[in-house]
């Protein structure tokens, strides 16, 4: 009996277990509809598992009818299914969802979730197929207290970057760039295009290539970056392969750019005739005087010379990307062409770049990873405007009634003729073709990492970098053009060449206990870097024939110089973060770092932060809310530091350029500072992450106070010493302000091809003061001061009263000495200085409109910045009451002074000048608030069926438009001028209409 009920219980049981089992079938795939290849499969809490085959598809047995299935893939988010009722199960993977969700800091990555710091984020869709090549520019307006501007409209040039404000007076404010977690080198490394115009390495990278960029701002975010953190972090992250099967894109592009000159107008030849003889009468001149002068035969050769400078630039790009891998090994590789011409003639820029990034799993415990860029840029420059061949000064001060071309030989004038009245003395279009200034450029960017996993919770990554650019530049300048003609001809061959060599070494421990509710990682490093850079310049004058054109072809070598310059950097950092119960993280970060540029008292210096968050919402007692649905505390403090301050400054230095009779001498070119260290930064950040409406609203609002301290100043010392000045760490500045960030989502269609509207909007105000200066005394900064308690950038110049309405000359304003107005002088000599605003913004904001209908798509962007000035400097020579007489005339110029009783802007306009009435004063001082439509764009996504009949996998044409229009009162060129607050004949930024076309297949 008792074998009986045994056997009986076995059946039943065996029966039940037979009746809860179930087999599930499926495909998965992505959101293109492609299958995707290996994808696991896996029932979850057991080790029942399997991968998907060649068509997507599955097959799985599982132990119960409400089993649930973990579905997972790299680089696309885990997905869950319930699989109750259900027996066929046909799963999208949503990609992309892991970059919101996880956030590459150089060092570390972390959930958004989890994050402690201020790191705002540009995705990809931001940036490919962009115009420009230089991805900077892309981000702006896009992150709050991120703030750059452009020197130049040359193709290529360098942008300077400020990150929540100034951080240096004196050395470099410019963040720090990680790209790929490596420490890299930006700007420009010629000698030979230094000045507005300098072209940037980081010009080299495709922007096409970029997965996304965090921007790093509090203490909490840059503390790992030490000695060289202060002025925030740009990490680049760059695109990696995806398992599946490979995916091919092909980018082409064809755009246009004009030169973008707002309210800017020149005088015609007839105004200008008539505007100078009106100031020759004004000056005593006879009407014989006149006729000699201004005869009435100059309006039978005019030329509009703004035009001559300015061509219609032209934009290619083509570029083929492959992208695919399987769980093992993952790939991404692209080449590209990006050629433009720029908007001033004789500018142009063309960048070949290739790149490789590859991952590889070796075993379960053992990856590596490859990233390799090549990159190789040709420029010809624009060169500045103290050049007589610049097209930017001979367009602006040649006048309009001087001929570009001879009548009697049907030639252009070289500019040397005796009639040929055109202030450079250079017609830039004969002499520019004949004197080329190219910058040739090649970058190697390359790591290789190995990642082995020691056991469960504990791993070691060591990566080994290079980051090499040489640089090959020629300016030559031709016997026969005015910048030749002393020398009989001259040529300069630079080359230049940076190396970056850096090692890392990281052991990173991760673990959970407490039944899950503590989490713990971190990670201790080991960082090295050694740079080297090296160059020689040759210049060799007197030339036979201007198609000569190597330095063995000149007659007299006129000079030789090379220099040679090594630094390095050791650090060794480590980072902690918890949390508790997922609701409670915290942050420790720690570095320190040795350097050879700093002192022998003050090489090494220790940097740190702590931080944490509180994610409010997850708590018992919030309140279940449709208004408030999401809410999250963080705060963080720190230190780090700025070490952009040369090789040397601390060093005492003897010059070996003191030759005497042939025989080589030295003598001692700079005092020693043995202490002399980092510029250091400690910073204080809140800030508190809401959602609203079941989050359709998100948004971050940031409060922050960063003070730099210990600022390099050339301090006066005894003459005794035999030297006038000496570096040290004298002064301190602060930066305050508030960010805020919101994303909404008016209308969000509940189907894949329904009506979509999504809006973003970023506001931040700045304030940076000086707290104190060597002896607290103010120094002078050009038409600026640095004074104690005042803006970094506040103006400091003579204010213009108007004009007499009497007699027409110029009045300005006297000071007490209080810096108080107590009176109206006529007399230059005897006007007051007064701080009259300053040319930082009070804040910036960019707004982003994106729509989607179906297959069209459309986003409309917004960039703004209000509360600051701007000193037009090209006014002074164009707009200078006939100071400036035989140059081009600003059209304004025209509304001047002309009798008694007028209240005129304008002084009366009298050849050579009416009193120094174009002396720098706030007569020049303009408002520079704007809003521009900085970029928009239009496309269409052909549907995936019709684009699978054409063969591909899918089509995207696109419309997109740059600088489309600005409104404001400035009347320059460019409101977006450089950071030093003052505009001089730039080479302005253009209006651009880009259009392109996608084809993945």
């Amino acid at each position: 009996m008792k074998k009986l009920f045994l056997l009986l219980m076995l059946s039943v049981a065996m029966s039940f277990s037979m009746n809860a089992q179930k087999t599930v079938s499926g495909v998965i795939t992505d959101t293109e509809g492609e299958e995707l290849i290996g994808a696991n499969v896996l029932e979850k809490g057991t080790t029942n598992g399997t991968i998907t085959e060649i068509d997507g598809s599955f097959t799985l047995d599982v132990a119960a009818d409400n089993a649930v299935l973990l579905i997972s893939y790299a680089g696309y988010t885990t997905q869950e299914v319930d699989l109750t009722g259900l027996t066929t199960v046909n799963i999208e993977m949503a990609e992309g969802q892991l970059l919101e969700e996880v956030v590459v800091v150089g060092y570390s990555e972390s959930s958004r979730m989890r994050q402690v710091a201020s790191v705002a984020s540009v995705s990809a869709d931001a940036l490919e197929n962009r115009p420009t090549p230089n991805v900077v520019s892309s981000i702006q307006g896009q992150i709050p207290g991120f703030f750059t501007t452009a020197a130049s409209g040359q193709p290529g040039s360098a942008q300077a970057v400020r990150i929540r404000g100034i951080g240096s007076l004196t050395q470099s404010s410019n963040p720090l760039y990680v790209i790929d977690g490596v420490i890299v080198a930006t700007g420009s490394i010629s000698q030979l295009d230094s000045g507005n115009n300098a072209s940037d390495v980081l010009s080299l990278l495709n922007p096409n290539d970029i997965e996304s960029i965090n921007v790093l701002k509090d203490a909490s975010a840059v503390a790992l970056y030490g000695s060289r953190g202060s002025n925030g972090v740009v990490v680049i992250n760059t695109k990696r392969g995806k398992a599946g099967k490979t995916q091919f894109t092909l980018k082409s592009q064809y755009g246009i750019t004009n030169a973008n000159f707002g309210g800017f107008e020149i005088m015609s030849p007839q105004e200008t005739w008539d505007y100078e003889r009106l100031a020759m009468t004004n000056a005593g001149a006879s009407p014989e005087a006149l006729d000699v002068t201004r005869p009435d035969t100059m309006l039978n050769n005019t030329f509009d010379w703004l035009d001559a400078a300015f061509q219609q630039g032209t934009a290619y790009n083509i570029e083929l990307q492959a992208r695919g891998g399987n769980e093992k090994t993952r790939f991404f590789v692209s080449g590209g062409y990006n050629s433009i011409e720029g908007t001033q003639v004789f500018s142009d820029y063309q960048r070949t770049s290739l790149r490789l990034n590859l991952d590889h799993e070796i075993n379960d415990r053992l990856k590596m990873d490859l990233n390799f860029n090549t990159s190789y840029a040709q420029q010809a420059n624009a060169v500045n405007g103290n050049r007589f061949q610049s097209p930017m000064a001979s367009s602006f001060t040649t006048s309009p009634l001087q001929g570009a071309v001879n009548p009697a030989t049907g030639e252009y004038y070289t500019g040397r003729e005796p009639e040929y009245f055109g202030l450079t003395g250079d017609n830039f279009l004969y002499s520019l073709p004949l004197n080329p200034v190219d910058v040739n450029t090649l970058r190697i960017l390359s790591k290789v990492g190995f990642e082995y996993q020691i056991t469960d919770f504990l791993k070691f990554t060591q990566s080994a970098n290079i980051d090499l650019i040489t640089d090959e530049s020629k300016d030559y300048d031709n016997p026969t053009t005015n910048d030749g003609e002393d020398t009989n001809g001259s040529l300069s061959n630079s080359f230049n060449q940076n190396r970056y060599i850096t090692t890392q070494s990281f052991l990173k421990y991760y673990t959970s206990f407490g039944g899950g509710n503590h989490n713990l990682d971190a990670f201790v490093g080991y960082e090295y870097q050694r740079v080297n850079t090296k160059g020689f310049l040759a210049t060799g004058i007197g030339f036979a024939d201007g198609r000569l054109q190597t330095l063995n072809s000149a007659a007299e070598p006129q000079g030789v110089g090379g220099s040679i310059s090594n630094y390095a950097f050791v650090s060794y950092l480590s980072q902690v973060n918890y949390d508790f119960q997922g609701k409670y993280f915290f942050t420790v970060n720690a570095r320190r770092d040795g350097s050879s540029r700093f002192g022998a008292n003050n090489r090494w210096a220790n940097f740190w932060s702590v931080g944490g968050s509180w994610l409010v919402s997850d708590e018992d007692f919030f309140p279940e809310s449709d208004i408030l649905s999401a809410l999250s505390i963080k705060t963080s403090y720190g230190t780090s530091g700025n070490a952009n301050i040369g090789n040397f400054p601390s060093q005492e230095l003897y010059g070996f350029g003191a030759a005497y009779q042939g025989n080589p001498g030295s003598s001692p070119s700079q005092i020693s500072n043995p202490d002399l260290t980092w510029e250091s930064s400690k910073q204080f950040n809140v800030g508190v992450d809401f959602g609203l409406l079941n989050n359709r609203i998100t948004g971050t609002v940031e409060y922050y106070d960063k003070t730099q301290f210990d600022l390099l100043f050339g301090v006066p010392v005894t003459a005794v010493s035999g030297f006038t000045s000496a570096d040290q760490n004298i002064g301190e500045l602060n930066n305050q302000g508030i960010e805020l960030t919101l994303n909404l989502s008016p209308i969000q269609s509940q189907s894949n091809d329904g009506f979509n509207w999504d809006v973003n909007f970023n506001i931040a105000w700045n304030e940076a003061k000086i707290v104190s200066l060597p002896n607290g005394e103010d120094i002078d900064n050009g038409s600026q001061i640095w004074r104690e308690g005042e803006n970094v950038r506040t103006i400091y110049i003579q204010e213009w009263a108007g004009v007499n309405p009497a007699d027409g000359t110029p009045l300005w304003y006297t000071a007490d000495d209080d810096g108080n107005r107590n009176g109206i002088t006529g007399n230059y000599d005897e006007a007051g200085l007064f701080i009259v605003g300053d040319a930082t913004p009070d804040f910036t904001a960019g707004l982003t409109n994106q729509f989607s209908y179906k297959g069209l798509y459309a986003s409309v962007f917004f960039y703004t910045a209000q509360g600051h000035e701007l000193y037009n400097a090209s006014l002074p020579f164009m707009d200078s009451d006939a100071t400036r007489f035989g140059w081009a005339h600003t059209r304004d110029a025209l509304d001047h002074w002309k009798q008694p009783g007028d209240i005129a802007s304008r002084p009366q306009p009298i050849q050579g000048g009416n009193n120094r009435a174009n002396n720098t004063s706030t007569r020049y001082l303009e408002d520079g608030s704007f809003i521009r439509l900085k970029q928009l764009m239009v496309g269409y996504r052909v549907p995936a069926n019709i684009a699978q009949k054409l063969g591909v996998q899918g089509i995207s044409a696109y419309m997109n438009g740059e600088n489309l229009w600005t409104q404001t009162d400035y009347t320059g060129l460019d409101p977006e001028a450089n950071e030093s607050g003052s505009e001089f004949f730039r080479y302005p930024v253009g209006k651009s209409f880009t259009f392109g076309l996608d084809i993945t297949f």
